[in-house]
């Protein structure tokens, strides 16, 4: 009987890593509890999800602010500012997105960082979004109102949302573990299915 030559597999590169996680705090305020708050997800969900993945930089909406709103007559600087939160942001593996409840909705802030963004920008980013508000009724509002932008920006958001009343705050580390620990498996298991596959190399 002749034999019959196969030929090898291609087995497709692995996933990059590191992975990235980048927060965005949409709080109005500089240097507010939003932000403690957003950093506190950061770290934790990084050092549960282990060493593949890095923290970049805090986004503070806040400080070049008026670069999202004036455009091209806003300064140099604020600019450029923009512009790298904008490059970080659409790289990022993990996107934590953080925003206090506002009139029962998230910030005008955080929507118009949002709409400056490039069509699809978060395709290939897994989104946490973070909320902090005042009572329980508002747990609710980053599903209700969050998720349909994200969806347009093309997004993953495969976990409920961190959603913290301020009396969350106090104990901080003691919500956002419990989070962590129920939700942690399936983060990492959507960057890495997000991940681009290498093109095989065709077998000669």
């Amino acid at each position: 009987m002749p034999s019959v030559a196969f030929e090898p597999r291609i087995v497709p590169d692995p996933p990059a890593w590191p992975q990235s996680v980048v927060t965005v705090v949409g709080n109005p305020k500089p240097g507010s509890r939003t932000a403690t708050a957003a950093a506190s997800v950061a770290e934790l969900l990084a050092s549960e999800l282990g060493t593949q993945y890095r923290i970049d930089e805090l986004i503070d909406l806040v400080t070049f602010a008026p670069a999202i709103f004036q455009g091209d007559a806003a300064s140099e600087e604020n600019r450029a500012a923009l512009d790298s939160a904008i490059d970080l942001a659409a790289s990022a593996s993990v996107l934590v997105l953080a925003t206090p409840v506002y009139k029962g909705s998230y910030t005008g802030l955080l929507k118009s960082f949002l709409d400056v963004l490039p069509h699809q920008a978060l395709a290939g980013s897994v989104v946490i979004p973070v909320t902090v508000s005042a009572a329980p009724s508002h747990k609710l509002l980053a599903d209700l109102h969050l998720r349909p932008v994200l969806a347009e920006l093309g997004a993953s958001v495969p976990t409920p949302p961190v959603a913290l009343e301020e009396r969350d705050l106090e104990d901080l580390q003691l919500a956002v573990s419990a989070w962590v620990r129920h939700n942690a498996g399936l983060v990492q298991a959507a960057t890495i299915a997000l991940q681009p596959v290498a093109e095989p190399t065709p077998a000669k």
